[in-house]
Parts: C-alpha cells; structure tokens; sequence
C-alpha cells in the first residue's frame, strides 16, 4: 500500500509536532470553562441561502489567496481555476499547536486541491498558552495576557466561509470541514451553529460536549463521518466524563441530529485507512434512513493513536470524497 505523499514530504514537522499536539489534553478544559450563557446564536426556520460572487457574476480570474482581514487564512485555488465555475469549497481545522498549513499537509489536502478540484482554506486558530487552537466554547479561556475570555470562534469561521463565496466561485451546496483534534470539536460545533453553511464535515480524534443543549437545533442537516482511533491517549475514545462524549456517542447523536435511524445501525466492510497499522484496520458503522440526502458514519481505527500515519493513498481520498459527495441542494 501506498502512504501519500504529501505526508512523506512533511513527515520531519509532522513528527515534531507529535509531542506538541499530545499537549490537546491540557486544552481540553475548554470544554468545561464556558458557563454557557451567552455567545448563543439564534436560528431561524427560514431558508437561507449564501450569495456569493458566482451569483452576481463579479467573480474574477485571479483571485486573492488570503481572507480574514487582521486574522488571516490562507487559500489554495486549482491551478486551471476558472471563475465559471463552482467549485466545492474545503475548509481544514487544525489541532491544538498545529496550523492549518501543517494540517493540510498531513491530510494530503494540497495536491488534491488540483486532483479532486475544489478551493481549500486553512485557517490558524489564535493561540493560548503557547499553542494555536480553536474556541468551540462560547466563551473561554484567558487570551496571552490573561484578560477576559475570549468567544468562540463560530462567528470568525462562519465569516470565512462567507468571505470566500464572495471572492471564489463557490458551490454553496459543497461546502465542507476536516478537523483534527480540537479542529474536530470546532468542527462538530459548526454543524450545530452554522449548519446553514456547512453542508458536510470529517471529524478526526475530536468530540463534542455531553449536554445536548449546547448543541443547538440545527437549521439544516449535515452529513457526518468521525474517525477515531481507540488507543487515542489524548482525547479518549471512551470519553470523558462531565467533558466530552465518547466517540460512538459522538456518531450516534451527529445520526440522530440528521434524522437517521439510530436503532438501525449497519456494518460496512473494513477499510484500510493507516498504512502503520497491519490489515484493514478501520471497521465502520453507518445508520440507515437519514433525511434530505445526509449520510452519518463512524469509523473506528483498531489500536490507532490520536496522530495516526503513514495514511493510506485511498484513506486520504475517502475523507476528500466524502466532502465532496454529500451535496445539499
């Protein structure tokens, strides 16, 4: 089997930052620090729908490579980009003490830009106590200075998304999100809060608070796929008690949230995801009779690390293709 590339080549930072992001643990306060009583976002039952410079036809041929304002994010376009038409628009979110970059090599995102054809934004959480990381808190933790909490970044994220439909020709029905670790909790909170945008997402190694009543009612459904190893060290496949779910019970209420029949599951054929790992190491689970065209699975690497790699070619694919393929109308 085949590692990708892109892994290879960034192998050396990759393996730097092993030590760096097993520091997760510490951040995982996050999940608790926030009393929850403010930075709410209400969500209406009206249809909303992104408008972008593809449907004013303002799009241009060479666009900027970088949006966010004083907090940037970096962009990677098709080197054939035409602005006639819509591309799919990938959104990747790192780990704690990371960077979108690092985090896009290491999930082979920057080739596939060109071979799967779709518009990838990697963004830098801002940092606490050292390391970048997102805010999927309302509010929490003291920023560098140790001044008042800072809000959850919902808001710098969901203007991100709607920046780019505005300089790129973006398919707003393809738009998804690939989070690692406390890219994968923010993840997970964006499909409750901006579930208007996000039509898909690929949760690796992250997870979501116990309280379904921080999880507000979604206004659209999203296709979800979590991936967990269950020798993770750093956030728990089991959980943590009072903090965080348990990544089956990540999956099963992201299926319950998009209408599916959680009383119903069924087991897919293993795949072979991690290249380091002998066999098919990945077993999944998917439920059936899920609305408006959404898909929920959950895939458990056996005897898979929080930072799992080499990945296999054909891994690194299925998560891309899973962006892609869950199109909302």
């Amino acid at each position: 089997m085949l590692a990708n590339p892109a892994f290879q080549t960034g192998i050396t930072v990759i393996t730097q930052l092993r030590n760096t992001l097993a520091a997760l643990a510490t951040g995982l306060a996050l999940v608790a620090c926030s009393d929850g009583s403010d930075g709410n976002i209400t969500i209406t039952d009206a249809p909303y729908r992104l408008q972008g410079c593809a449907d004013s036809g303002t799009c241009v041929s060479n666009p900027p490579l970088v949006l966010g304002g004083e907090r940037p994010a970096m962009v990677q376009i098709p080197s054939d980009y035409d602005y006639n038409s819509r591309y799919p628009l990938v959104m990747v979110l790192h780990g704690r003490g990371a960077d979108g970059l690092i985090q896009s090599a290491y999930l082979g995102l920057l080739p596939r830009v060109d071979s799967h054809q779709f518009i990838l934004v990697y963004p830098d959480g801002l940092s606490i106590g050292g390391r970048k990381q997102w805010r999927f808190a309302p509010a929490c933790c003291d920023n560098e200075e140790g001044e008042n909490p800072v809000s959850s970044d919902v808001g710098y994220l969901t203007g991100l998304i709607e920046e780019a439909a505005a300089t790129y020709s973006i398919d707003a029905g393809r738009i998804g999100l690939i989070g690692h670790s406390s890219g994968g909790f923010m993840s997970l909170t964006m499909a409750c809060e901006a579930s208007h945008l996000v039509t898909s997402l690929v949760n690796l190694a992250g997870s979501t608070f116990v309280d379904l009543e921080r999880c507000q009612p979604a206004a659209e459904r999203v296709s979800v796929l979590t991936v967990h190893g269950d020798a993770d060290d750093t956030v728990f496949y089991q959980g943590f008690e009072g903090a965080y779910l348990s990544a089956p019970a990540v999956a099963e209420r992201y299926a319950m949230l998009a209408g599916c029949d959680t009383n119903s599951p069924m087991t897919l054929a293993d795949f072979d995801l991690v290249a380091s790992i002998a066999g098919a190491e990945t077993s999944r689970t998917s439920w059936p009779g899920c609305l408006d065209g959404t898909e929920v699975e959950f895939w458990t690497m056996n005897n898979g690390p929080h930072i799992p790699g080499p990945w296999v070619t054909e891994g690194l694919d299925a998560f891309v293709n899973w962006l892609l393929d869950h199109r909302r109308d």
